[in-house]
């Protein structure tokens, strides 16, 4: 679609690369995620909204992963004293991260400090990608006449409660 984000995302890390930075014991879904990207080439004259390859999020660059979590990390919190890590940021503290215990396969979970406590919002990390490419796939998302990602807040809410809700959907 011609996304100013698409020809600066960076390739993702090696196994080795992930493993120094986040251990060897990752579920499967995490390690794909930075095997498949390590965030975005930042160039001159780029814009936050050049980042975004979903509205208002841009991918995690592993060497950012630690600081990010230090940030936001909670131990008091229910889903933040378990395992997680960052897997999408915004220009402000809202962040989806994907969250798992020793004996659970990772949610993803939203993080907006402003906006109250962690919620899970997807049920896995392969939930949230089959949302977001079908969002792609039906308009959901677009670029506006800035040529940046946006969303259709009703047709976003129709692609999730298909997929995530398991509801059928009206005609998309």
């Amino acid at each position: 679609m011609g996304a100013p984000v698409a020809p600066v995302l960076k390739p993702g890390a090696s196994r080795a690369e992930i493993d120094a930075v986040l251990g060897p014991d990752l579920p499967h879904a995490v390690l794909e995620w930075f095997r498949w990207c390590d965030g975005v080439e930042y160039t001159p004259g780029q814009t936050v909204g050049d980042s975004w390859a979903i509205p208002g999020y841009w991918p995690i660059e592993l060497r950012d992963v630690v600081a990010t979590k230090a940030l936001h990390d909670d131990p008091t919190d229910p889903l933040l004293a378990h395992h997680w890590v960052p897997l999408l940021e915004n220009g402000s503290s809202n962040l989806y991260a994907a969250v798992w215990t020793d004996t659970t396969g990772p949610v993803v979970v939203s993080i907006m400090p402003e906006g109250g406590p962690p919620q899970i919002e997807f049920r896995t990390v392969e939930q949230m990608v089959s949302v977001f490419n079908a969002c792609f796939a039906c308009s959901a998302y677009y670029l506006d006449d800035q040529h940046r990602l946006e969303v259709d807040d009703a047709l976003y809410d129709e692609v999730y409660d298909m997929i995530v809700d398991g509801r059928p959907a009206q005609e998309i």
